[in-house]
């Protein structure tokens, strides 16, 4: 059997794939799997801040139309990326193992966050991290940052910023986590929706695909995505609103917290619920129709 897994043609993108193939090709020897590089909107528009693009399948949407017509079999994305509603015909796959979820501080001044002045200069075009740290820091300045994270890393250098912001993951991947200068404490800087995992996306009428995926699965990832997914979708919550969800096992119990905050950081919602790991997505909405009590929607403007 061969399959085709689609993919962006990033840094990052292309290591996930490229792992992704590996297991594929462990758990199932005489599989052919070849990589086809797609580019997407959110490659193409290098110079505009994300949420000004819009964030409805920013990273995915050519790849997506590419696994609705059977060019491609598997597309491989960062979970994060993936919208939490997705085309009728298109279902998430699953994910492997899950890497750091955390956020990480990139600083050649600083050891941590606390230590950056109050009129400090960070660069990310994250809302979600802008208003965790203006809740801490309000006098704290912010410029947009897009790139691969060599061209981040250089602009860090170049621009003399205070620091930047990225995910944990992507740099341990890379094995450029001997930049960072701080891990961010995943209960105040709430990470992203699923954040540190990678994404696996299928079309509905491949089960034999599906099938393929079944073996490379890490079931607590899958639960844990599949409930910060669910109180995203709730909340219909993108990349161009401040919200971020992170779940994981305590025990035999799911906790899941999670963070809306208005785009000044002064008003936040940062509360956790715990609760069987059989039904993620039920406990997911669950926390969300506490937040929608507690005010989230007019926090969002959604």
């Amino acid at each position: 059997m061969k399959i085709v897994i689609g993919s962006r043609g990033s840094q990052l993108a292309m290591w996930q794939t490229h792992h992704i193939k590996s297991l594929l090709e462990q758990a199932h020897p005489g599989l052919i799997v070849e990589i086809k590089k797609i580019t997407t909107k959110g490659d193409a528009i290098q110079d505009v801040p994300l949420p000004k693009i819009g964030d409805k399948g920013l990273f995915t949407a050519e790849i997506e139309a590419e696994l609705l017509a059977d060019t491609i079999q598997l597309a491989v994305h960062s979970l994060k990326d993936l919208p939490t509603s997705l085309p009728e015909g298109l279902i998430y796959g699953g994910s492997p193992s899950r890497a750091d979820a955390r956020d990480a501080l990139i600083s050649l001044k600083w050891k941590s966050i606390e230590e950056i002045p109050e009129n400090g200069v960070i660069a990310t075009g994250s809302l979600r991290r802008k208003a965790a740290i203006l809740n801490l820091k309000p006098g704290m300045q912010f410029t947009d940052l897009r790139g691969n994270i060599d061209t981040r890393l250089r602009k860090l250098k170049e621009n003399g910023w205070d620091g930047i912001i990225m995910a944990a993951a992507a740099l341990k991947r890379l094995e450029m986590d001997d930049q960072v200068a701080a891990f961010l404490d995943p209960d105040v800087f709430v990470p992203s929706v699923s954040q540190g995992a990678i994404g696996l996306e299928v079309n509905v009428n491949r089960p034999d695909v599906q099938q393929l995926l079944s073996a490379i699965m890490d079931k607590e990832t899958v639960q844990c995505c599949k409930a910060e997914r669910a109180f995203g979708r709730k909340l219909e919550g993108g990349c161009s609103v401040p919200l971020g969800a992170w779940a994981r096992m305590v025990g035999d119990q799911m906790k899941i917290t999670g963070f809306v905050s208005n785009y000044a950081g002064t008003q936040q919602i940062r509360e956790s619920l715990t609760g069987s790991p059989h039904d993620p997505e039920g406990l997911g909405v669950k926390l969300a129709e506490r937040y929608i009590e507690l005010g989230a929607q007019e926090l969002l403007g959604t």
